[in-house]
């Protein structure tokens, strides 16, 4: 066998591929859609994005905030939040990742969500990107690509099974 030249590391890059899918699945589990995962229930989580705030029917106002590509929602009573749960996040990808695009705003009609995350180390954007979009903060619309520019009906069942 061929001993590395001094300075020269051991490991080939198939290795280092490898390598970085093995660390991979030691990361964060399941970057899917789980819209009833709900996070230390009164405690806000400190978010990547200004909050933004959808007035409800029932003269509650749900407020929705991103952290990293995880979407969160929680409803107002009073003057506090309560029960911040998780409802959109990218979808599984074997390589690790990072949120390159993140917004968040309510535009006077809908409440308007964009996530989208890239592999690391590659360029462009995204290995997972999707735009979300609702008027009563329960029924969602979903543009799943940059290229579509339909929005499309989001069954609760299909969006935690595909994304």
């Amino acid at each position: 066998m061929k001993q590395p030249l001094a300075g020269q590391s051991p490991l080939n890059p198939l290795m280092l591929v490898g390598l970085a899918i093995a660390l991979s699945g030691c990361t964060e589990a399941g970057l899917s859609h789980d819209p009833g995962t709900k996070i230390d229930s009164n405690i806000a989580p400190v978010f990547t994005t200004p909050i933004s705030e959808l007035k409800l029917a029932q003269g509650e106002t749900a407020i929705f905030g991103i952290k990293a590509c995880k979407v969160y929602r929680s409803v107002q009573r009073g003057n506090s939040a309560e029960n911040w749960e998780l409802l959109f996040e990218p979808a599984p990808y074997p390589l690790p990742q990072q949120c390159v695009r993140e917004r968040l705003e309510f535009d006077g009609e809908y409440i308007q969500i964009e996530i989208g995350t890239q592999a690391m180390g590659a360029g462009g954007c995204c290995t997972n990107y999707a735009a979300y979009r609702s008027r009563d903060g329960e029924n969602w619309e979903i543009r799943p690509a940059t290229s579509i520019t339909e929005w499309q009906a989001l069954d609760r069942k299909d969006a935690s099974d595909s994304e």
